[in-house]
């Protein structure tokens, strides 16, 4: 099962993974407080946070949420792709930086960096989420580590920042590649037509929906 909450100011899409009494955190980009609220309202403790990219705007909740359950004796590990590593530890602020300043956003930045721990799971093409189905798919293009969760038996993807309804991620990022991103969203269309999409910005969709879409870039 998977829920969606919409966070920050601009509308990213955090998701809770449900698995019986336990679940996984998704992109949790804002607001790190309602979260919060969201999983003791159902009796939820997290056993993962994984990000489908390192960008700030889908991981700026991630201090709060860790020190929040730590200070109840929960450790909650942290995974995301081995090629975005750099946005996360000692080097992260220096990465995100360099990315929101060079998309003209700075002052995103500016308000929502926090330091965020390194990843202690490097996820990389084909791997299972620990305790999960979930698997990723390595989808570099708007970020070199960018990935897609993806779970057959549901027909559910989680497409971070590389596919969206109607869109597909920018490439005028430091590490963005538009060849790349092409070549991911190419991977994408082999999956069913009818996998659900929950993009990391706005609503749902399916790869046949966008199939026309990702033909043409």
């Amino acid at each position: 099962m998977l829920e969606r909450l919409t966070v920050g100011p601009i509308a990213e899409n955090a998701y809770v993974i449900l698995e019986g009494s336990s679940c996984t955190i998704v992109d949790p980009g804002a607001e790190a407080r309602r979260i919060l609220s969201f999983l003791d309202s159902r009796g939820l403790v997290p056993s993962l946070i994984v990000a489908t990219h390192g960008h700030l705007d889908h991981t700026a909740a991630i201090p709060e949420i860790l020190a929040a359950w730590l200070a109840r004796g929960v450790e909650i590990p942290l995974a995301a792709h081995a090629d975005d590593a750099s946005y996360f530890g000692e080097k992260g602020e220096g990465t995100n930086r360099a990315l929101f300043a060079a998309i003209g956003a700075l002052g995103y930045f500016t308000t929502y960096w926090r330091p965020i721990p390194a990843p202690q799971i490097l996820l990389s093409d084909g791997d299972t989420l620990p305790g999960g189905s979930y698997r990723t798919i390595h989808s570099p293009g708007h970020s070199r580590g960018s990935l897609c969760l993806y779970d057959a038996a549901s027909s559910i993807l989680i497409s971070g920042d590389t596919l969206f309804r109607d869109g597909v991620g920018r490439t005028d990022g430091p590490d963005s590649d538009g060849a790349a991103l092409q070549a991911s969203l190419r991977r994408l269309l082999e999956l069913p037509p009818g996998t659900r999409v929950f993009p990391g910005h706005g609503e749902e969709t399916t790869i046949g929906r966008e199939a026309g879409l990702i033909d043409s870039n």
